[in-house]
């Protein structure tokens, strides 16, 4: 870790005490955040585009929720902050800022394991918020170059409290404590068997979710997750990069209990991404290397939770295959009409267009659920 002054940290909390939001490290990445007021919280909600979605919030020690844990929480606090392991936890008394609660009521806490975000959260006496400082679906910061550049092409010129590069990875996990048990909401750097030993052997449910037409979504304490199957023709260019597209913001808006793959209706199986479909990935910040192709199949169809289809001759398809009831357009799942145009053949230009465009249609399907997400 760079090393830091106490003055650097000092001006971080005069910005905090103005009711600014700063750039702020944590495990992982670079976050953004504020105190829990209107003025920094409205200015959050206007950077990231969202509204009533509630915030992750750092606090100092499990003493600022005391009262909160319960007998599962506690467990958990104890066995895993600081470190990277947020608590979703009802707040019945209204001890947190409505806007940085969860449509639920609930709030999401974490005791960072940053030794500097500790100390900044020791200077300033007060939680803050952490919101992850890239757009949306794209690679975090790992720099505090790179979260500042982030900012600025939103319009804003935030302080940065600089701790150097940090070395990106896994999320924080997310659970919910629960009086039956801890339920995993998503799984990230604190893995199942990790939760599971540190309460004793008691079962971890995992997190299940739901999500509707209007792009609605609900988390459940059921076992199973809700699987998204995206559909093209050839799964090598438009599928995947809805896929990627789809597991960035997953990933980035703190989306327990939501697992994406993507399959072709005439894929030759095991076919990697075409060339612009890559080159307009990386362009994105997203990586389609690795990908193979996967031919749709009634055992794909019936085994996914929601099928989301680019064009209508896959939706057909789909519905063929046992699709009635979960599978429509993508482009009608998230509030809008029409096919996806298929790029292939086309230019770099072509692709990066067709990127742009599944990545507003992903996201509007996608963030419309789940919770703001954590930077760490």
């Amino acid at each position: 870790m760079a090393q830091v002054s106490g003055r650097a940290i000092r001006k971080a909390v005069r910005h905090l005490e103005r009711g600014h939001v700063i750039i702020h490290p944590t495990e992982a990445v670079y976050g953004v955040g504020g105190f829990l007021d209107d003025g920094p919280l409205g200015e959050l909600e206007e950077i990231k585009g969202r509204t009533g979605r509630g915030f992750v919030v750092l606090i100092p020690s499990a003493d600022a929720v005391a009262g909160m844990l319960g007998e599962t929480g506690r467990a958990l606090a104890e066995a895993f902050w600081p470190g990277p392991l947020t608590l979703v936890l009802d707040d019945p008394g209204g001890r947190f800022h409505p806007r940085a609660r969860a449509g639920d009521g609930s709030i999401a806490v974490r005791v960072p394991g940053h030794p500097l975000a500790l100390q900044l959260l020791g200077a300033c006496g007060r939680p803050i918020t952490s919101s992850s400082a890239n757009p949306p679906g794209e690679l975090p910061a790992r720099t505090a170059a790179g979260a500042a550049r982030a900012a600025r092409a939103r319009g804003r010129t935030l302080f940065a409290l600089d701790a150097g590069p940090l070395p990106g990875g896994a999320v924080s996990t997310l659970v919910r404590p629960g009086p039956e048990g801890p339920i995993l909401l998503r799984e990230g750097t604190v893995g199942m068997p990790q939760l599971e030993e540190a309460m004793g052997g008691m079962e971890v449910n995992r997190g299940g979710a739901r999500l509707g037409p209007d792009g609605a979504r609900t988390e459940s304490g059921g076992e199973a997750a809700l699987h998204i199957t995206f559909v093209c023709t050839g799964n090598t260019c438009r599928s995947p990069m809805a896929e990627a597209i789809a597991r960035g913001i997953i990933a980035d808006e703190e989306i327990g209990g939501v697992t994406v793959g993507s399959a072709g209706t005439a894929a030759w199986p095991g076919a990697p991404a075409s060339g612009g479909a890559l080159r307009a990935a990386a362009r994105a910040g997203l990586d389609l290397g690795s990908h193979e192709s996967v031919l749709l199949t009634e055992e794909v169809v019936k085994s996914s939770g929601l099928v989301l289809c680019m064009s209508s001759a896959h939706l057909w398809r789909a519905l063929e295959l046992g699709g009635e009831g979960h599978t429509y357009l993508l482009s009608e799942m998230a509030g809008s009409a029409g096919d996806v145009e298929d790029p292939f053949g086309g230019t770099d230009d072509v692709y990066a267009s067709t990127c742009r465009q599944l990545r507003e249609l992903v996201g509007a399907v996608l963030t419309g659920a789940g919770r703001e997400e954590d930077a760490g």
